[in-house]
């Protein structure tokens, strides 16, 4: 059996080391990239996520205060109307809209815009979650890839001294 040269050997080697080193240094890099994008783009959502959250609690807190505002126009029979546009410009504010004035007799009214203000956060919450869970599985998909390529680039360097050492070994 022929063996090919000692510099054929060590040639193939070096020429292995170099794919194993471009393999870590371009393509995990990308890699270690798009995750970082990805983990950013994640936090982001869960900032989203949070602030929704926040403007739905609002919503509610002002809807506990018309109602306390209400009864207490109704008690003192004070029909106030600029504290009324108040709260009409506070409602717009926070998203509640369809509201012209405040007043006891269109309670059900305000209290089906504020219900479908908080269901619009809700639902961007909702869809904020289904993108996290996406992103997610991509990390874990590009977490999977990194860990084949960084074993082919281990292999690669491993091969490759090897057959460096094999130009060694061969002389003795």
């Amino acid at each position: 059996m022929k063996v090919p040269p000692a510099w054929v050997m060590v040639s193939i080697g070096l020429l292995l080391n170099i794919m194993a080193i471009v393999i870590s240094g371009q393509v995990l890099d990308k890699m270690m990239q798009e995750t970082s994008a990805l983990h950013d783009e994640k936090g982001g959502n869960l900032y989203s996520i949070q602030l929704a959250w926040n403007q739905v609690e609002t919503i509610e807190r002002k809807r506990e205060a018309i109602l306390t505002h209400l009864q207490l126009k109704a008690l003192t029979s004070n029909s106030s109307s600029d504290i009324d546009q108040v709260w009409v410009a506070q409602l717009k504010t926070w998203g509640v809209d369809g509201i012209s004035h405040v007043d006891v007799m269109n309670v059900d009214t305000l209290m089906v815009a504020m219900d479908k203000a908080q269901q619009g956060q809700r639902n961007v919450i909702d869809d904020l979650y289904l993108k996290n869970l996406t992103i997610t599985e991509s990390i874990t998909q590009i977490d999977e890839q990194m860990a084949l390529y960084k074993n082919i680039a281990l292999f690669l360097q491993i091969f490759g001294l090897a057959l460096i050492l094999a130009r060694d070994l061969s002389r003795r």
